[in-house]
This record gives structure tokens, sequence and C-alpha cells, in this order.
């Protein structure tokens, strides 16, 4: 499920040197990032490690106190946001809308980039929102309010209005939070169909490592707003790293049902449990 694509063309979006935070507080310095295209990527890492500050940062929600972010060869700071908008679609964490907000109006408002004074609604915006409730399951329930949703349509439907915006890259920031597991392997496995079947570029912030493992091609391990490793799962994922990015003593398994890296924390009583026979025996 995780084997590497073939070797793509030359990123897309990229950072450069960018030195990244919010104030006074640096959270990153002189890093060097380049989404791997026509693939599925996420972020790992400790909280407060940068992973989100980068994410914004790629989609021009935040801009570099030095270095730059480029896409297609261009720094995205010299473009227009809603040229930026109709290439890179960005969904933050838990994002909100107003009250009574029914599912078709918010994965409408995806089309504004695409709009100006002298282009107003069109036939083909209305036929690419019900392509997005369709390609996301969420077609029926269209004129229902997000608030009547479940925690996993809810996510859905904002994952429609990103797809709404015609975009290639689309670049997601802890799409899992607050849901339940079932909830989250729904909402990883429209994100792998959607690379899949539609072509999607994805790069998302994760902080479930088997599942991270599981749905994305590549992994970006960072630890104090700094890039550590970057390869296929297998790659990245050993006790090794684990032990020096997260502080965790763990080992890592196939997982018996995709076949991709499986964390198991040990933790300091099941290291003592499994050395206690050794212990006794010796004594």
């Amino acid at each position: 499920m995780t084997s590497e694509p073939a070797d793509p063309a030359p990123s897309r979006l990229r950072a450069e040197g960018v030195t990244l935070g919010y104030g006074d507080s640096v959270i990153a310095s002189g890093l060097d990032f380049a989404l791997l295209d026509n693939a599925v990527s996420a972020i790992i890492g400790p909280n407060g490690c940068g992973k989100s500050t980068l994410l914004r940062a790629l989609g021009r929600l935040l801009r570099p106190g030095a270095g730059q972010v480029l896409l297609d060869g261009r720094d995205v700071a010299a473009l227009p946001p809603r040229q930026v908008a109709r290439t890179v679609a960005v969904l933050p964490q838990s994002p909100q809308a107003p009250p009574g907000l029914t599912v078709a109006d918010l994965v409408a408002r995806g089309r504004h980039p695409h709009q100006s004074w002298y282009r107003q609604w069109s036939s083909t915006d209305h036929d690419v929102v019900a392509e997005a409730l369709e390609m996301t399951g969420m077609l029926p329930y269209a004129e229902r309010a997000l608030e009547q949703l479940s925690g996993g349509q809810r996510q859905r439907a904002w994952i429609s209005m990103a797809l709404a915006q015609g975009t290639d890259l689309l670049l997601l920031d802890e799409p899992t939070t607050f849901l339940d597991l079932a909830h989250q392997v729904e909402v990883l496995e429209l994100v792998r169909e959607l690379h899949e079947r539609h072509g999607r570029t994805v790069l998302m912030v994760l902080h479930d490592l088997n599942l991270a493992a599981r749905y994305a091609h590549r992994l970006v391990a960072m630890r104090d707003g700094a890039l550590v490793a970057e390869g296929t799962p297998e790659a990245v994922l050993t006790p090794e790293l684990l032990a020096d990015v997260f502080g965790l003593d763990a080992t890592v398994i196939p997982d018996p049902v995709a076949g991709t890296p499986l964390v198991v924390p040990i933790g300091l009583r099941a290291r003592a449990a499994a050395a206690a026979p050794a212990d006794s025996g010796a004594a």
C-alpha cells in the first residue's frame, strides 16, 4: 500500500531556507523541504516541533521571516492570493463555519478563487461543486446543515470544499483530529482515493504513526523545527528514530493487515515484565 511512487518530476511546492515563527518566537530556521509530487505525504513529529507551521507556510497562510516558498518555481509571496488558491487548497485544523450553513453552501465557497466581479456563479461552478460532493460521498447530504452531521461526515464536507477549488495540491492540517478511530480511517481512505483515482498530491499532518504509515507513501519526521528523516514509512519508522524524535521506547513490526510498519510502544512496565524471568533465573 505504501510503495514509493515512480520517480517524480521536480517538486511543484517547496520551501528553501525558510525561517518560520510567530512574533518573536522562532520555530524553524533555515528549513528546506520539497513536497513529493504525485503522492500522499505525511509530516510526523512531537507536539510543537513545527509540523503545522511548515504546512501553513507552504499554503501561504504564514509568511516566512526569511527564505521563500516556491510554487511552480515562483515565490508564493509574490503571487496573487487567488492564483495560489487555484493551485493549492489548505484545510486548517478544526475549521469553523457559521451555524445553519449547509454542506452545499460550504462547498460552494471553494469556488471563490475562480470568481470575480466580472465572473460570477456559473453552471461550471455548479458542476464542480456537485462533482466534489460526489467524490467524497457527500452528495446525499448536500442540503443538510453541518451541525447535523457526524464528525467524519463534517470532515468529508470540508474536504469537499477544498476539492471544489479545483487544485492539484491538497494540504491537510491534522484532518483526523477529534475523530474516533472509525472516522479517522474513513477520512484517510478518502485521502488515498483522491490520490489514486483523481491524481491529487496530498500533504497532511498526522499524529497517529500507524495510520500515517498505512496511508502515506512518504513520511517526513520533524523535531525542534528541523527535518530529521524523510522517506518511505519502512525507512523512517525505526526504533532508533522513535527514540530520537519522540523519546519513545518501541518496537516496529509488520502490520498484519497492510504489511506497513506498526509501532508497538514498550514502556517501562512491559520492559520490566519481560526482563523479570531472566533476572530471577540468573539469581
